[in-house]
């Protein structure tokens, strides 16, 4: 860390030692242990008086702190009752906090529309002066953040951003996987979401008359059309997805299903619901019932299937039928 910002970090923890109503007249031992703790290295109590008499100092080198030293105390205080050379005072566990959530943001750095991230963190570091280093290896030792295995279609979030604003239409070719062909779509975006390390985008295409939920990593030449379209008042953000399980809408209402789960995995589906509206129905030392109202579609389905044997589909009778099937056609994979 530069010498400048090191010191910087130090004044701002004496300056949190000296508004310590706990704990206060901090002797020149103390200040140089918190300092320490922070850093994460031995700060000399040397070190900490020049620090104080540079603190001491007038404007614009020094912050003109009326730091005095009581003997009777036999430690430091602010002689100006309330003084703080920092408006927002920091204790130690929030500038880990802070320090936690740069790491964070760090996560994002590569995406076009979150590049002021990058910007946004050093500004946090001198504002608050975080000793905040992402390749710091002790703190990749104790946390570690999920990582996304792809950064295909992060180039679009920029385009898609500007578009829901302004209420542009985008035009672009996609990728679908499941019939192995690319269509040219255009539609008018009114949501980005992210969902397990990847992105999507909802929009309304006028040609179907419906909103659809397109992957951005499978988004080929996207264009914008720089022109205003009528607001529509029918897309709730809030809304869209609430009686689904993942990305997916799923065609028509909520179903109400009911689903067993065998023990131990209950206790797991109980601990981490599959959807805000499952509720118990019986639970028993073998077995846990519950329903819950959903969109029956793709991710529902894998989501159960993904149980296996741990999971039973007890209603409604389309569901049961569709998990069957799907199982015959695993199981004829392995008669082979």
């Amino acid at each position: 860390m530069p010498l400048n910002k090191d010191a910087l970090t130090r004044y701002r923890i004496i300056d949190n030692c000296l508004n310590d109503r706990q704990k206060r007249f901090p002797t020149i031992q103390d200040l140089a242990n918190a300092c320490s703790r922070v850093l994460k290295r031995d700060i000399s109590t040397s070190t900490i008086e020049k620090d104080i008499a540079a603190m001491k100092a007038g404007m614009p080198n020094g912050e003109q702190a009326p730091i005095v030293y009581s003997k009777i105390e036999k430690g430091y205080a602010y002689g100006e009752f309330g003084f703080s050379i920092s408006e927002l005072r920091l204790e130690e566990e929030e500038w880990e906090s802070l320090a936690y959530a740069a790491n964070l943001l760090h996560q994002y750095k590569e995406v076009p529309l979150f590049k002021s991230f990058k910007d946004a963190i050093q500004k946090i570091h001198s504002r608050f002066t975080i000793p905040y280093d992402h390749e710091d290896e002790d703190f990749e030792q104790l946390v570690q953040f999920e990582q996304g295995n792809s950064t295909e279609g992060y180039q679009w979030i920029a385009l898609f951003y500007e578009a829901i604003k302004k209420r542009y239409i985008i035009q672009f070719e996609y990728e679908n996987i499941y019939k192995a062909e690319t269509k040219s779509y255009s539609i008018q975006p009114f949501l980005l979401k992210e969902y397990r390390n990847r992105w999507y985008v909802i929009g309304w295409e006028a040609e179907r008359e419906m909103y659809l939920t397109f992957a951005l990593d499978r988004i080929k030449n996207a264009d914008s059309h720089p022109v205003t379209q009528k607001r529509r008042f029918d897309f709730n953000p809030r809304q869209f997805l609430r009686n689904a399980i993942g990305i997916m809408e799923g065609d028509g209402s909520a179903t109400e299903l009911e689903l067993e789960f065998f023990a131990p995995i209950d206790k797991l589906v109980l601990l981490d619901p599959l959807h805000t509206s499952q509720d118990i129905i019986k639970q028993t030392k073998k077995s846990t019932r519950i329903k819950l109202a959903v969109n029956i579609n793709p991710e529902l389905i894998q989501k159960i299937l993904g149980y296996g044997a741990n999971c039973r589909v007890l209603k409604p009778a389309a569901l049961r039928t569709i998990i069957s099937s799907e199982l015959m056609n695993t199981l004829a994979h392995y008669e082979k």
